[in-house]
């Protein structure tokens, strides 16, 4: 039985086996359809709703776009471009997508023009034309398409099919704000925040989180989260942090599930948890949250909330490091320098002190700083030494500064300065 909502602005269909009481969109009454009465955009309406279901469905979901497309539904033809392209529910076809795409453009879909954008950027099922991307992107954003918008200022932001122009790109995500699109609000702020575009303004990049965060943007929760944590443009409060951070965390944010976690762990903004702080660490590492899978790590380490696990811990470790964290570069080299959890080997350890030095890991620097000032894992090497120590110290690592005397000292001693 397929039904919908009374309220065609809602714009809900589904199907089962009973009619549900509540539209569960809006609480309006659910209709019994006429699968005989349904237009293309009905036929889309209801594959829309099997787009996040199971396995067993998609093949459904993708029998209905094709049924939209067959009546001549712009939207079901552009949608069913986006199954071809993504291979969702049908194997997937980058020209047959394409294809598709210039067939919903020229039926008047503005979704598809982005679409057909994107295929020319990245070269999807056609040769890549980054100035046919960018004109479709503008053709789409001056028609009022907020994605549009948003994948425009994007190519002026990165240069993508015309020159660069952040001020440009700022405009085009402030379009995009206005409409109250949730992505164009987010950047909006982040704009604000790191000056890029516009003028620093901590107040405004405030304004434009809060917008966002509450028209449901997880990563604007995150953020507005971090501005209490801080006190950037708002008043300090650790309460108001955690509470963004839970709300941004429960609508799947890795980096806020991290923050959370950091929250219970630390006792910020609520009492102290330790099985909370797990819980989220792990959630956050299951969504591949590299700080989370840092964290996880030293809490099995140093058995914190869990059992001390020394292969869960290096597990955990290497994970974060291969995914690119500077600290877990750090803590891995440790590992291997220490034979904690796997045979003590010098020169991995100089390796992940390498890497986490490159990516900016001050105690990555020291460490490595060390192993070139004793010959541990590599040829001792005092001008080495002396660089890594100085770059440390000129970060502020306090203790790389005594180093940095002492290692001084060493090569004068050796008249290598």
């Amino acid at each position: 039985m397929i039904y919908h909502c009374e309220d065609h602005t809602c714009n809900y269909w589904d199907e089962g086996e009973k009619l549900p009481e509540r539209c569960p969109q809006c609480g309006r009454k659910l209709l019994r359809a006429n699968e005989a009465d349904m237009t293309g955009d009905d036929w889309t309406a209801l594959g829309n709703t099997l787009w996040d279901a199971e396995a067993s469905d998609k093949k459904r979901m993708v029998d209905c776009f094709r049924k939209a497309a067959y009546l001549g539904s712009a939207w079901g033809v552009c949608n069913l471009g986006i199954c071809m392209e993504q291979g969702n529910g049908v194997e997937a076809d980058p020209v047959q997508a394409f294809w598709l795409y210039q067939q919903a453009v020229e039926m008047g879909s503005l979704n598809a023009v982005c679409c057909l954008g994107v295929c020319y950027e990245h070269g999807i099922g056609t040769a890549p034309d980054a100035k046919q991307a960018a004109e479709l992107y503008c053709k789409a954003a001056e028609y009022g398409s907020p994605r549009g918008q948003m994948l425009l200022a994007r190519a002026f932001h990165d240069g993508i099919g015309v020159e660069a122009d952040a001020a440009e790109a700022v405009y085009w995500v402030r379009a995009a704000a206005y409409q109250r699109y949730g992505e164009g609000m987010h950047r909006l702020g982040v704009c604000y925040e790191y000056g890029d575009g516009v003028e620093q303004n901590w107040e405004h990049a405030v304004h434009w989180f809060r917008e966002a965060a509450e028209s449901g943007v997880s990563a604007a929760m995150t953020d507005l989260g971090y501005c209490y944590e801080k006190g950037c443009g708002v008043e300090q409060s650790w309460e108001q942090a955690f509470s963004w951070y839970r709300r941004g965390a429960e609508c799947g944010d890795p980096v806020s599930m991290c923050n959370l976690g950091l929250c219970y762990q630390m006792g910020y903004g609520v009492e102290q948890n330790w099985q909370e702080a797990i819980k989220w660490y792990e959630q956050g590492a299951q969504c591949g949250d590299l700080q989370s899978m840092h964290n996880l790590a030293r809490c099995y380490e140093r058995g914190e909330g869990v059992e001390q696990n020394e292969d869960r811990a290096l597990y955990w470790y290497r994970r974060s490091a291969e995914g690119g964290n500077g600290d877990a570069m750090c803590n891995l080299g440790r590992c291997y320098e220490r034979g904690y959890g796997v045979e003590q080997n010098w020169q991995e350890a100089v390796k992940w002190y390498e890497q986490g030095a490159q990516c900016g890991n001050l105690q990555s620097m020291n460490n490595l700083a060390y192993c070139y000032e004793y010959g541990e894992g590599v040829e001792q090497n005092a001008d080495r030494a002396l660089y890594r120590y100085r770059r440390a110290a000129e970060a502020g690592r306090d203790y790389c500064m005594y180093c940095l005397a002492g290692i001084t000292a060493m090569a004068k001693a050796w008249n290598k300065i």
